[in-house]
């Protein structure tokens, strides 16, 4: 028997356009109550996105499909079929990755693997209604040596937000903070994800324009710059604010 687990690696609501990183981890396990125990060869494993749509037949008229053909699959085949057994229709797939060919696993041994894809832009938003849906789920399938393939499904949800990366804020609006105690790859990585760019707009959209800023300064110059957008706050109520340092005259240092 082999155990498949798989997480996401940052929770289950992505944006259109994101790059989705899941870890899969196949085990052997080995248990305390087992008298004999055996080594397992798995064949292949793959991993591949698709977008389920599914209608009710009561509310909606479709025109019949010829996607029958990959509901059912012979024990002995091989051929990586992730929305097989599901109802509707499959209207969005990547393309499959596999992850590896021929693993042996020992009682007790483990082996990682990192899935990585960039989610497609052209896809519907997931939704879940009394007529149509779309669900969208990162499919894992293996197979043992001449055993019928065995399909893990991860379900996640997807947000389209149109000309999200095309977006230009003017120049008063910026109030992004910027970390200078990140390493450059990090801060590069953070800035060039398309949540954290539609957490900015949403603020920048949501909050009120009278932005107060504050300057940080000592005797030496400054160091850098403090925004808030209101000064009056409610018990219980978030106090929102940015710190910007790329307008600094001294270097600044992190404290542990």
């Amino acid at each position: 028997m082999i155990e498949v687990l798989a997480q996401l690696s940052r929770g289950p609501v992505f944006l259109a356009g994101e790059m989705l990183e899941c870890g899969i981890v196949f085990t052997n396990p080995l248990s305390a109550t087992s008298t004999s125990a055996s080594s397992e060869m798995l064949a292949w494993a793959s991993a591949q996105i698709h977008c389920q749509f599914h209608a009710s037949e009561n509310r909606v008229a479709l025109p019949p499909s010829d996607d029958s053909k990959h509901d059912v699959q012979a024990e002995n085949e091989t051929v990586f079929v992730p929305n097989r057994g599901e109802r509707g229709q499959c209207i969005l797939s990547t393309s499959p990755k596999i992850l590896f060919c021929d693993l042996r696993l020992d009682p007790g041994e483990s082996k990682s693997y990192s899935y990585c894809e960039t989610l497609p832009v052209d896809g519907p938003p997931s939704f879940r209604g009394q007529s149509v849906k779309y669900v969208y789920k990162l499919t894992i399938g293996c197979q043992r040596v001449n055993s019928p393939i065995k399909l893990l499904r991860v379900p996640f949800r997807v947000l389209v937000l149109h000309g999200l990366k095309e977006y230009q804020f003017p120049q008063d609006e910026v109030v992004a903070p910027s970390n200078p105690f990140l390493e450059e790859e990090e801060r590069v990585k953070k800035d060039s994800r398309l949540a954290d760019l539609a957490t900015e707009l949403l603020m920048a959209a949501t909050s009120r324009r009278s932005l107060h800023v504050y300057n940080i300064s000592n005797t030496r110059g400054k160091v850098g710059k403090f925004g808030i957008f209101k000064t009056v706050y409610k018990i219980g109520e978030d106090i929102l604010g940015t710190f910007n340092f790329s307008e600094g005259d001294i270097p600044c240092l992190q404290c542990l």
